[in-house]
């Protein structure tokens, strides 16, 4: 008979979590989530707080208009689903694991925090296969459906749409970020279906348009249409929250409207995500590379939903990563209206053409502001600037600013 599983006991939010002891899945002082006998990452806690705070904004926007249902089709020990349920407020969480383990984990966990028997289901089942089973049987519909594997939500992707109906939203995370960036083309070619792919100095961002083109094609293939409400990069991963909708022209209008290339102009700096009328030697003004095809070179956000998600996250003081997860919201709610077109200018590449330092961009968005332009800091890099001003005038901005040095 197997000895039974030795635990520990965290917080995260306002709930308590049970986890397997720690104690042999340390190495060199730093703990490694997958030799644990049931997965879970501390490092993650400010995903499941961004998690969280989405989850309570689609409540509060109206936007939530299905049944108050959470599915998490990779519970590990029950944390994220444990968490919709006792601080957004879900009247019903649904979680699910191959490791047999982690469902009597996640059920220990649901019951230490107090949710009545009838406001939890788990399963032991592999995810795709659930899904697949639960969009047949059609039992109460999901509001949201959470899909966080380790490593590509790309095998998932299928069956999660499948079981999304209209109002539904999906969020996945990847962390398979060479692929996805194009450092490791033939593989972004196989896993999501691209023409063609290239690292460049905008690789962070074509990460996660790669990711949500892919959403979106699998989505036309269900004659449903996706719109991102949140989409970012941090850490490790990349993040995404798309709201479904059905019908048929509403998926030709998506595709139509938010699938094109993404393309970075070598000799400027700019990366401009285009449409397939859109001739991009013409658009750059000399040589270019693809970044990726296709793309989704729609918004990246919502404005309405993130402006919902910063009033939450002020007032969740429990949160134990706070200050990230506002300073994270008040950078994409600024991106939000200027993450279409010119989506990036590298300040780096600017300062190379005019032969100057490479001035703070805090003074660049600054200075571009004060000449009638709207300009903001990305949080795809360090050094690269949102803005709707000619690249002429960011060229003078950086000459003004980084010629003394």
């Amino acid at each position: 008979m197997p000895s039974p599983m030795r635990l520990a006991v965290t917080h995260e939010g306002r709930s308590i979590i049970y986890i397997p002891s720690p104690e042999y899945a340390v190495a060199s002082g730093r703990l490694e989530p997958a030799w644990l006998e049931v997965f879970y990452n501390p490092a993650m806690e400010f995903n499941r707080d961004v998690s969280v705070v989405a989850a309570s904004a689609l409540r509060r926007t109206g936007l939530l208009t299905r049944s108050g249902v959470a599915f998490d089709a990779h519970a590990g020990v029950g944390v994220r689903g444990v968490r919709y349920a006792v601080e957004a407020g879900y009247g019903k969480v649904i979680m699910n694991d191959i490791n047999p383990k982690a469902s009597m984990l996640a059920a220990l966990n649901a019951r230490a925090n107090g949710l009545e028997p009838g406001s939890y289901m788990i399963f032991n089942r592999e995810s795709n296969s659930l899904m697949f089973h639960l969009s047949r049987e059609r039992p109460t519909p999901i509001s949201l459906i959470d899909i966080d594997p380790y490593g590509s939500p790309a095998p998932f992707v299928d069956a999660a749409l499948a079981l999304s109906g209209k109002g539904t939203v999906v969020a996945m995370t990847a962390t398979d970020l060479a692929v996805l960036e194009g450092g490791k083309a033939r593989a972004a070619v196989r896993r999501y279906m691209l023409r063609s792919v290239s690292k460049t100095p905008v690789s962070k961002e074509t990460g996660l348009r790669v990711l949500l083109g892919y959403v979106a094609r699998v989505a036309a293939a269900h004659d449903k249409a996706v719109k991102p409400l949140l989409a970012y990069y941090a850490d490790h991963y990349y993040r995404v929250y798309v709201a479904v909708e059905r019908g048929a022209r509403r998926s030709d209008s998506m595709l139509e409207e938010n699938l094109g290339r993404l393309v970075y102009c070598s000799e400027t700096g700019v990366a401009l995500a285009l449409s397939y009328a859109e001739d991009p030697a013409s658009a750059c003004g000399g040589s270019y590379v693809v970044a990726a095809d296709p793309a989704w070179i729609g918004s990246l956000g919502d404005q309405a939903f993130l402006e919902a998600m910063l009033s939450i996250a002020v007032e969740a003081v429990w949160l134990g990563t706070r200050p990230r997860v506002e300073k994270l919201l008040n950078t994409l709610h600024g991106e939000a209206p200027l993450s279409t077109g010119s989506i990036y200018v590298s300040l780096t590449s600017v300062a190379s053409k005019a032969r100057a330092n490479t001035p703070k961009r805090s003074k660049v968005v600054e200075l571009l502001r004060s000449m009638g332009y709207r300009a903001v800091v990305t949080h795809f890099s360090g050094e690269g600037v949102r803005t709707d001003a000619p690249w002429s005038e960011v060229l003078e901005a950086v000459v003004k600013l980084g010629s003394s040095g």
